[in-house]
């Protein structure tokens, strides 16, 4: 059997990245506080001097000083292309044409040059390397995204499948210590659970999780997973819960049952998802699980807070779990998930997103004939997005503020200077770990840098990994941000306009 032991976290200490000052005549933010406050994330009697930050975000000069002018050339014309509805709507028809006409390694060669390369960070940790080392020059933090991920639910166990999810989990560990060899300590890395476990039997156990009404039943999953037990005592005891619930409450019960090869895949599961979790310890490193499709997020959401609360107890937040704003059902999940935390004296960490599989999620329920799941229009998501935010905020009152982490991770203004402000409301210093922002890598920079200059803890989703597997990611980005790109217009111009500076500064 294989057994893995929990390794006790010793004393972190903080990864700083490089600090410099940008605008050494400009005017300073002044503190006008002079009430000493003992928690490190509040503000404080001496605090360090920020410039001041243009919340309308039109200093474009901030924002592009990472990148060279042929990528600001070639960011321009991914907008102009993004912005092109006949192009996004049929990119998968022009996708294989090109591969047919092209072959795939001319095909591969232009992508690179493209959308690849403006959006993805690379396709191995030493291509990575010099994005990260630019992004932290200015004070942006990066989260390592090593992006594998699978939708296909009709697929079947095999052992090739198996061979392919520990790959997987492999290639997790190896971006964690990445993250620490290049970032130091105290940094992030991106996870996605349908990397890790057959698609089909995730569907299974979420059509499952979702008909309990309590999962207080079911035992602690990542306790039994480090205890000295077989595989066969942890499964019984999981399966066991699960039963004794359907024969108390038979109106909910499920009529997806769990085959003992489902039960042992996801044992395999939790012990891919121990083995991360455990490298993170090591290596003092924090994982983001992400948020997928609906039919799948239940379970995702259940094995986030499951690890939450076997990893988040030792004051440092090891797991994030993540939000998906556009569903309806999310702010009554996150009551239940910031309960839950207060109950059992984990840190609730977790990232506040939009959601990125709308046009999935719409097609399916009228495909299947079911409610959408997604909130009608864009300024209800962006309230319940408000919403979310304010009931962590509470939390930070409600228990200590050290036991609360919340990551805005938006690309819209409004919602941004909605975080700066409540950040103001609340009291929380700038640069606090209670509050961050992110973005992802190639988008909304005048907002990203900005922020960083400003002292605002920042980061920058940054994916990389095989073309040939982050081709369906670029795909789902183009499509679910077509509403962006198409607004795109301040992107698009700040990206011309810095060339342009860049082209008459050369001449001069």
């Amino acid at each position: 059997m294989l057994t893995i032991r929990h390794i006790c976290p010793s004393t972190t200490r903080l990864c700083l990245c490089q600090n410099i000052k940008l605008f050494p005549k400009t005017v300073y933010y002044a503190s006008t506080s002079s009430v000493p406050i003992i928690d490190e994330n509040k503000k404080q009697e001496s605090r360090p001097e920020y410039p001041l930050l243009d919340t309308k975000f039109n200093q474009y000069q901030i924002a592009y000083r990472y990148r060279h002018s042929l990528e600001l050339l070639r960011g321009y014309l991914v907008y102009r292309l993004f912005s092109i509805n006949l192009l996004v709507n049929n990119q998968d028809k022009i996708a294989r044409l090109g591969r047919r006409i092209l072959g795939e390694k001319l095909f591969q060669k232009i992508l690179k040059l493209t959308a690849f390369g403006h959006f993805v960070g690379g396709e191995s940790p030493q291509e990575i390397i010099p994005v990260i080392e630019k992004l932290q020059k200015y004070n942006v933090r990066p989260i390592l995204d090593y992006s594998v991920e699978s939708d296909d639910t009709n697929s079947s166990a095999s052992s090739d499948a198996d061979r392919l999810l520990d790959h997987n989990t492999a290639k997790f560990i190896e971006c964690i210590k990445t993250s620490h060899d290049i970032c130091g300590a105290n940094n992030l890395i991106a996870v996605k659970v349908t990397a890790l476990i057959h698609p089909s039997v995730l569907k299974k156990l979420n059509t499952v999780l979702k008909s309990l009404g309590d999962r207080l039943i079911l035992p602690p999953l990542f306790e039994l997973i480090n205890q000295d037990k077989s595989n066969e005592e942890i499964i019984t005891s999981f399966q066991q819960s699960i039963h004794s619930y359907f024969q108390k409450d038979q109106e909910t019960s499920s009529n997806v049952v769990l085959t003992p090869n489902d039960l042992m895949d996801i044992y395999k599961l939790l012990i891919r998802l121990n083995k991360i979790a455990q490298a993170c310890v090591e290596y003092k490193i924090s994982i983001m699980v992400d948020a997928e499709q609906t039919y799948f997020q239940t379970a995702i959401n259940y094995l986030a807070t499951e690890l939450q609360r076997y990893y988040n107890k030792y004051n440092v937040p090891f797991i994030y779990g993540t939000y998906q704003c556009y569903l309806k059902e999310t702010l009554d999940c996150l009551k239940h998930d910031l309960a839950f935390a207060e109950k059992y004296n984990y840190i609730f960490a977790a990232k506040l997103v939009r959601g990125a599989y709308m046009e999935q999620e719409r097609r399916l329920a009228q495909e299947h004939g079911y409610d959408d799941p997604i909130n009608p229009d864009f300024d209800t998501t962006s309230q319940m997005y408000h919403t979310c935010l304010d009931e962590v905020l509470k939390s930070t009152v409600k228990r200590s503020p050290n036991q609360i982490r919340i990551m805005v991770a938006s690309h819209n203004e409004d919602t941004i200077r909605y975080g700066i402000q409540k950040m103001k409301d609340y009291d929380i210093r700038r640069g606090s770990s209670i509050i961050s922002f992110a973005s992802l890598h190639g988008m909304s920079d005048y907002v990203a840098f900005a922020l960083a200059n400003s002292g605002y803890k920042t980061y920058k989703y940054l994916p990389y990994g095989p073309i040939e597997a982050l081709v369906p990611y670029l795909f789902r980005r183009a499509q679910e941000n077509r509403s962006i790109f198409l607004k795109a217009d301040k992107d698009r111009r700040f990206h011309l306009k810095a060339l342009k500076d860049r082209m008459i500064n050369s001449k001069n």
